[in-house]
Formats: C-alpha cells, structure tokens, sequence
C-alpha cells in the first residue's frame, strides 16, 4: 500500500475512491457464471470479520459509504455486484488494481485482505458468518421444487400464507440473516412471526401465525389461511412457541443449493 503518512486526508480518500471505482469497473456479481458457481470458497473467523470493518470504516467508507452502498450499482452487505465473483477476485482487485478506472496495486497484508473479503461476506454483520451468493435461477427452481417453501410462504401473491410473505425479502433482510433463517431457524426466529395456540373460553382452539397483536386484540392467520381477530378478554389460554415451524435446511440442501436459495430470496425485493 502506498504511504499515506505525509497526506493522511487526501491519500485515504483517494484510496476508498479507487477502491469503489474498482469494484465498479471489475464488480463482484450476484448472477454468478455457471463455471464460478463457488462464490465465497473460504471460511473466515470472527475476529477477521470485524478486523475487516475497521479497515473497512477507515479506508472503504468514505466511497462506498457506512451501509456498503454509496457506488452506484455496489451494495456490498447485499453481494450486489458486476463480473467478479469469487473471494480471489476482489483479493485481485485489491493487489492488482484495475488500470483502465484509474486504480493502482496495492500491498495489502494477507491478513489484510483476508478481513476485507471477510466483512463484506458476512453481509457487514458483525456477529454473522461469511455466506455465499449463488445464482438467483437456479434458486427459484429449489424455492418451487425441492425446497418445498411454496408449501407456506408467499410471493408476488402465489403461495401459501401460513408463514410470512416473502415478496420484499431481499429488501427488508440482510443477507445474513435470511441465510439464518435457511440453516438455524430457531436463532433467526422473529416474534411476531413466532406461531401461537390459543384456547378461547367458549371450547374452540386455534392455533396459526400471528400478524399482530396490541393491548386488546390478536389477530392471527390460522392453519387453514383465514384471518382470524379475537379479543383478549375471549381467550382462555394463549401459548406462543419457543421455537420456529420452519425447518432448517442445514443437511437437506447442499452449500451451492442454499447458495442459489438465498440468491433467489435476495432477488425479491417487491413491486
């Protein structure tokens, strides 16, 4: 790397402005090329994670901005890239420069590198692991077929609506945190979406999903799609679940599956 002690401000700008340029022009990408299907073929731990984000926030933020996404066409934690699509890739855009968006070499450590690619793998998500994006196609013919998630999600109004509507996933979600979702669902679990079996104080038992809930009133979709809202002074007993109805995916589909998955589910990002 060059030195940037005798120009600290200027030379630190133009490095995360290199950078970005860089990663323009070369691009990490979502749609990944059927002969580099393996998009992320390294593990990394913590402590490369968060070495990654403070290299990151000194060096890389002042271009692609806090969230990863102040290039155009960039969004970092969302793997929202170009061509490039493995971890040597963006090590190469990094060690090699890219002469054509004005980008010059640089000599990172290797420990260096290894935190860059470990934080914008883990979706900037501190506490998450490092995840792979694969091919967005191949994850809508899982998501249909052998995944089996029409069975109770929803999308663009085609599915069940036992479990949440997956229509803007990939917009409200981090990509870390959906991959949770598909390998610990337990651990990813959000209330609200926690299903309940409510005893009413007439004898009927209802159990479902809830989609909310105040001081007063719940209202749930039951187990056969309808809504139902039933105020709080008729219920006998209300047992919420501790754990999730999803089941995990971990074992069931291979690394390059559940890769392709969340590429699809990343995809939806609504109307």
């Amino acid at each position: 790397m060059a030195d940037l002690s005798a120009e600290p401000n200027r030379c630190k700008h133009r490095l995360a402005r290199t950078i970005g340029a860089s990663l323009l022009s070369a691009g990490l990408a979502v749609s990944v090329l059927p002969e580099r299907a393996a998009a992320q073929d390294h593990q990394y731990s913590a402590a490369d994670i968060q070495a990654g984000a403070r290299l990151y926030s000194s060096q890389c933020a002042l271009c692609h901005g806090a969230n990863g996404d102040g290039v155009a066409g960039i969004n970092l934690p969302r793997q929202q890239f170009h061509h490039v699509s493995t971890d040597d890739d963006i090590r190469n855009v990094v060690t090699t420069g890219v002469v054509s968006a004005g980008m010059p070499s640089f000599k990172l450590q290797p420990a260096e590198l290894d935190g860059i690619v470990a934080f914008i793998r883990s979706g900037f998500d501190l506490s998450g692991t490092p995840f792979k994006v694969g091919d967005a196609g191949r994850g809508r013919a899982i998501y249909d077929g052998k995944g089996g998630c029409a069975a109770c999600h929803r999308v663009d109004g085609k599915g069940a609506r036992t479990a949440p509507d997956l229509s803007d996933i990939g917009a409200v979600r981090q990509p870390a945190a959906i991959q949770r979702s598909l390998t610990d669902p337990n651990a990813a679990m959000v209330p609200i979406n926690r299903s309940v079996r409510i005893v009413t104080r007439d004898g009927r038992t209802i159990r479902g999903r809830r989609i909310n809930e105040d001081t007063a009133t719940v209202q749930l979709i039951d187990t056969g799609e309808r809504l139902v809202s039933l105020a709080k002074s008729d219920i006998r007993t209300y047992d919420i679940a501790p754990t999730s109805d999803m089941p995990s995916f971990s074992g069931k589909l291979t690394s390059d599956e559940l890769a392709d998955l969340l590429a699809y589910l990343l995809s939806l990002r609504g109307q």
